[in-house]
């Protein structure tokens, strides 16, 4: 659990803080702190904090109530405007999945407009009422117990003062006539008689200032008596107060924030139930459909040549000369960035695109092992092949980090790859093994930032100062195979169909065929584990030697 700095208080009661030394027990050795035994003291500090304590809980609650008000406009404002957007036009013109993807996303835009207004409404009932309610009962309080309290207060300090000014008054008469009563010792004649006069004088008023500073006196202990009883009970109800409403404002907050969350889960579903209908979305099927419902054939209607008429009859038109089509499509599509940031954002749908198209593929397993939602997408060109020198995959790093209501996501270090996913690999080998087309799966890329291997004779530097090592002793060559580069395994890896073969990270491996489908042959440099037959594995788990 996090420490909280305890902060300077910037409240109404700063001003009557007082520096109080750290040895002295103003308790005198009590355990109580209830507000009953713990705001008298000599002076009046604890009715001026405890006065100021009521006022500044009352503003507290008033600025809550506020609070949920702003809270409940904005989203009933954003609720109007996403009602608003759901009923903009979007894909009429479309046919097949992609309709029905549009379909999809304006319906779950209208479903959050509603779940907005329903949060709206819940925090106007339950969170803004009962707050107001609760102020309400603050301010009954007030004025009900604490305002008779104040005039009482104000009474006896007005009745203190009075009972200052009278012995003030008394003792100042007392002193007079000390001084006169020396002077009459030591004095004779009219000075004698001045200082008798005086005296006299004195003695009739410190009657009266005696008089006075008894009654006050006596009045001030009368009051003290009821004062005490009515302060007494004041503390107790405005500690029932403040436990009520410190209680009631973490039970609010705490329903404010679950219905917050509730609200995260419902778009979370929404969003979840638009990438199920993209997940039945495939181009190539929608762009077939679209061709058999609207295509007009294949049919071409050559123009009839010119012929020059035979006299004046008019000539017949020609019987139209057609011909059947056959191309052979040439594709320049390339696929964007954003395939990669859809894929990685993908929670638990994989999506597997043909040949011409790279597969962009998320697996739940992701999820699972590593919370933060990073995702690592693997894009490359297919080429076809000629006999020349095969093209290998580029790899693209994508990071994708997704709502967390725990911690701030944090990036695997390198050291901790993911564990590679086999569903990914078995799902691709009901393909026959002479014309299959299988990319390794993009979960198993390491968290970091990786760059294209490429083709490099051993023993040449591959890239950066201190990399070049000396290779390894070169394998037998086997039915013609030649070695292009070694390269050095990354994780374990466990193979899926025969063709494959285990290795284990740290393994070093010797390339002999770079295949466009990523799906590389070598040969483990391991006598004791290689196994004839098996030389297929995937090259996102290896780096170069």
């Amino acid at each position: 659990m996090a420490v909280r700095v305890q902060q300077p208080s910037a409240t109404s009661l700063a001003r009557y803080a007082t520096p109080r030394p750290p040895d002295v027990d103003i308790f005198n050795g009590s355990t109580s702190r209830d507000y009953c035994n713990s705001f008298w003291g000599i002076g009046d500090a604890g009715p001026n904090i405890m006065f100021a304590r009521m006022r500044g809980a009352s503003k507290t609650t008033d600025e809550l109530r506020n609070f949920w008000n702003e809270r409940c406009v904005i989203e009933e404002d954003y609720a109007n405007r996403l009602a608003k957007l759901a009923k903009a036009p979007i894909g009429g013109d479309e046919i097949g999945e992609l309709r029905n993807s549009f379909d999809t996303l304006r319906i779950e835009t209208e479903k959050q407009a509603e779940n907005h207004q329903l949060l709206a409404n819940q925090i106007r009932l339950d969170l803004e009422a009962p707050t107001a309610t609760f102020h309400q009962k603050q301010i009954n309080h007030r004025r009900t117990v604490q305002a008779p309290l104040e005039r009482k207060f104000k009474e006896k300090q007005v009745q203190e003062s009075y009972v200052k000014k009278s012995r003030e008054k008394y003792e100042g008469d007392c002193l007079r006539i000390n001084s006169y009563t020396q002077q009459a010792t030591y004095m004779q004649g009219t000075d004698l008689q001045k200082v008798q006069q005086k005296l006299q004088r004195t003695k009739q008023t410190m009657i009266g200032n005696e008089r006075d500073f008894t009654r006050f006196t006596k009045e001030l202990l009368e009051l003290m008596g009821s004062w005490e009883k009515e302060w007494k009970d004041f503390c107790d109800s405005c500690q029932d107060l403040e436990e009520e409403r410190v209680d009631f404002m973490k039970d609010i907050i705490w329903a404010y924030a679950n219905d917050i969350s509730t609200m995260c889960v419902s778009d979370d579903q929404s969003c979840e139930r638009i990438r199920t209908a993209l997940d039945q979305l495939e181009p190539e099927k929608d762009v077939e459909n679209f061709v058999n419902e609207y295509g007009t054939g294949n049919t071409i209607a050559m123009p009839a040549e010119f012929q020059p008429a035979n006299g004046l009859e008019p000539q017949q038109p020609a019987s139209p000369v057609l011909r059947t089509v056959d191309f052979q499509r040439i594709s320049r599509r390339v696929a964007p960035a954003y395939h990669s940031e859809a894929a990685a954002l993908d929670g638990g749908h994989s999506r597997h695109a043909s040949a011409d198209d790279q597969a962009h593929a998320v697996h739940p397993a992701v999820n699972a092992a590593h919370p933060n939602g990073d995702s690592r997408s693997y894009e490359g060109s297919i080429a076809s092949r000629d006999g020349g020198a095969a093209q290998i995959p580029n790899v693209v790093t994508t990071t994708n980090y997704p709502r967390s209501t725990a911690s701030p996501p944090q990036t695997a270090p390198p050291n901790h790859p993911p564990p590679p996913v086999p569903e990914a690999s078995a799902a691709a080998s009901s393909h026959s093994s002479a014309n299959r087309v299988r990319t390794p799966s993009p979960v198993s890329r390491p968290y970091r930032e990786s760059q294209p291997l490429p083709m490099l004779p051993p023993g040449s530097n591959s890239g950066g100062a201190g990399r070049a090592q000396t290779p390894p002793p070169p394998l037998p060559v086997q039915q013609g195979n030649k070695i292009l580069f070694y390269v050095k395994a990354l994780y374990d890896y466990t193979a899926t169909i025969e063709e494959e073969f285990d290795f284990q990270a740290g393994d070093v491996i010797a390339v002999t065929a770079t295949p466009d489908d990523g799906w590389w042959s070598g040969e483990l440099l391991d006598e004791a584990r290689r196994v004839e037959g098996r030389n297929v594995f995937p090259s996102n788990f290896v780096c170069l030697f």
